[in-house]
C-alpha cells in the first residue's frame, strides 16, 4: 500500500491501565509504515459485557497507516500480545484491548475484522472518544458524520473524563 489511510483505534484496560495504555501508545507508535495522529482525552468506564470486574480506561486513537486492514490488525493484535493480553473469558479483564474502529472509509466483513467495527454507534465508550478528536468522520455505512448518530448509543458506560492522564492513578 502506498498510500497513507486515516483509521481509528480505540484502546482499553482494566489490568494496570495507565502502565499498559502507556506502553500500548509507544507500542502502537512502532508499527512499521503507522504513525500516531491525534489521541482522545482518557474515559473511565465501567465494564460492558461481565460487570463483576474492575473499571477501564478507554481512549481512540487516530492512526495514519500505510497497512491493510488486516495488517493493521494483525499489528494490533502482536501489540496485545506482547503485553500479555489473555482472550480466557469473553469481556473479561484484560491488560490491554485494541480495536480497528475505522479504517479509511472502508466497509468490510471479514471473519476476523469487521469495518467500521459493529460497536462503534452502540458504545459510549468507543464513540465519544472518536468524536473528540474527529467529530467530522462519515460513517461508512450510513454516510453522515458520527456526531449525527449519537442517539444510536445503546450502553453507556463512561463513568468520567479523565482530564489529564496522570490522573488516570486514582
Amino acid at each position: 500500500m502506498n498510500q497513507e489511510t486515516r483509521a481509528f483505534i480505540a484502546i482499553g484496560s482494566n489490568i494496570e491501565p495507565e502502565r499498559h495504555i502507556a506502553l500500548g501508545l509507544e507500542a502502537l507508535n512502532q508499527i512499521p509504515t503507522t504513525r500516531i495522529g491525534a489521541v482522545s482525552s482518557w474515559y473511565r468506564t465501567r465494564p460492558w459485557g461481565l460487570e463483576a470486574q474492575a473499571a477501564f480506561i478507554n481512549l481512540v486513537v487516530e492512526v495514519w497507516t500505510r497497512l491493510t486492514p488486516s495488517a493493521l490488525l494483525a499489528a494490533t493484535q502482536g501489540v496485545e500480545n506482547r503485553l500479555g493480553r489473555v482472550r480466557a473469558q469473553v469481556n473479561g479483564p484484560r491488560t490491554l484491548d485494541l480495536d480497528i474502529l475505522l479504517y479509511g472509509e472502508r466497509v468490510d466483513d471479514m471473519p476476523e475484522l469487521r469495518l467500521p467495527h459493529p460497536g462503534l454507534l452502540l458504545r459510549d465508550f468507543m464513540l465519544i472518544p472518536l468524536l473528540e478528536i474527529a467529530p467530522e468522520v462519515m460513517h461508512p455505512e450510513r454516510g453522515h458524520p458520527i456526531a449525527e448518530l449519537t442517539d444510536e448509543i445503546r450502553y453507556h458506560q463512561i463513568i468520567d473524563r479523565i482530564p489529564d492522564a496522570s490522573q488516570a492513578r486514582g
